[in-house]
């Protein structure tokens, strides 16, 4: 029998659990800059490749010190602030936007999501490179802006704390390297049309939310709008009744796309490759393409990423033949 060593464990935990650990310490403060935290972890991470190949023993002690600096130093990086900020009271700012991320609505007169400041009026113009969240009015007819866009923009902006309470909203928009929230915005103009790819990525949320409505539309709208919900995502679809209904019955979570969608979807492209007799490493480079699609479509939320991430490494196990 096969002794349990180093070697026959679950390897991402050596990744997952120290850069957890890098991150959880970084927010409480870092104890040296950031460019020494990466050297650090830089040379910590050529002794792990060192002792992989030298002692295969031993790799994951330096590669868990690497990954633990790495994860303080990333934390540190992203939420960079200027002192001046934390007593910079709301004010009138206007601001050019590139848009990270937009939010599914729930509201079709308003669009959110994250967005990095490609520049801002005086005396705002430090600003720029700066993350911040946003939720922009939209004009009658007015569409969406879509991921990738820049856009000029006008509404408040105010600085998001330091260390927010856990668990809310700003604590996780610190996690995502946000100092500043732009709300009470409109979109002034267009300074930059999306990238072919977002564009593609649109019409095909578009395709998709009209297939699932293809014969039942006009006769179970409710329906429809569930499906829509559960499939995609777009939970503004549902009705107040139907918010209702769910979130008491506590299965709202149902319609956030999450593991168990990718789980599904991956499940099900996985089963139609193999019906098609496919190379196997082809089946894996089809199928976590197809699946990528399906993420990216229905907004890549960070939950459905991680869920991404973590089939592509469980089929990559299973086609290297590895734990």
């Amino acid at each position: 029998m096969t002794s349990r060593v180093l070697g026959h464990r679950a390897p991402l935990l050596w990744l997952a659990l120290p850069l957890m650990a890098g991150l959880a310490t970084g927010k409480i403060g870092g104890f040296l800059p950031a460019g020494w935290l990466l050297g650090i972890a830089l040379v910590l991470t050529l002794l792990a490749v060192w002792s992989a190949w030298r002692a295969p023993a031993r790799w994951a002690f330096p590669m868990s010190a690497a990954l633990f600096l790495a994860g303080a130093a990333s934390y540190a990086v992203q939420r960079q602030r200027l002192s001046a900020w934390e007593t910079l009271p709301p004010r009138e700012a206007r601001l050019t936007l590139r848009l990270d991320r937009v939010f599914t609505p729930t509201d079709p007169k308003k669009v959110s999501g994250l967005a990095t400041v490609v520049r801002g009026d005086a005396p705002l113009a430090e600003l720029a490179a700066q993350k911040l969240y946003f939720s922009l009015v939209l004009r009658p007819n007015q569409a969406a802006p879509l991921r990738s866009e820049i856009i000029s923009t006008r509404g408040i902006v105010e600085t998001l704390p330091r260390d927010p309470p856990g668990g809310s909203f700003d604590a996780y928009l610190a996690g995502a390297g946000v100092n500043f929230r732009f709300t009470r915005g409109r979109i002034l103009s267009q300074e930059s049309a999306a990238h072919g790819y977002y564009r593609f990525c649109a019409v095909m949320a578009q395709r998709f939310s009209n297939t699932l409505g293809l014969g039942v539309a006009g006769k179970k709208p409710a329906l429809v709008a569930v499906l829509r919900a559960m499939m995609l995502g777009q939970q503004g679809e549902l009705s107040d009744e139907q918010d209702q209904l769910f979130m008491q019955s506590g299965t709202m979570h149902m319609f956030s796309i999450s593991g168990l969608h990718v789980a599904v979807i991956a499940g099900g492209l996985q089963a139609l490759l193999s019906l098609l007799r496919l190379p196997r490493l082809l089946q894996f480079i089809i199928g976590l393409a197809a699946l990528w699609l399906y993420v990216d479509i229905t907004g890549a939320a960070p939950s459905a990423v991680r869920a991404f991430i973590m089939v592509a490494a469980l089929q990559a196990s299973l086609l290297l033949r590895a734990p």
